[in-house]
């Protein structure tokens, strides 16, 4: 069973419907430190990423913060 994830929302809630962290650095093309980089704000995406990530969101029923 993964562990509950430890995101900001709305990341976690993102997170929790693809199936955990990992699961949605997966998605992302990405890798988890990098997805809770962006989540904590440390990082902000760009390119390809940053349309990836709104299109996640969009495509799960959640406004995306970036």
């Amino acid at each position: 069973m993964p562990r509950p994830p430890t995101l900001p929302e709305p990341w976690r809630s993102l997170a929790l419907q693809v199936g955990g962290v990992e699961a949605l650095a997966e998605a992302l093309h990405s890798n988890v430190s990098t997805v809770r980089r962006w989540a904590h704000e440390e990082r902000s995406p760009n390119g390809p990423a940053l349309a990836l990530i709104r299109a996640t969101f969009e495509a799960h029923g959640l406004e995306s913060p970036v």
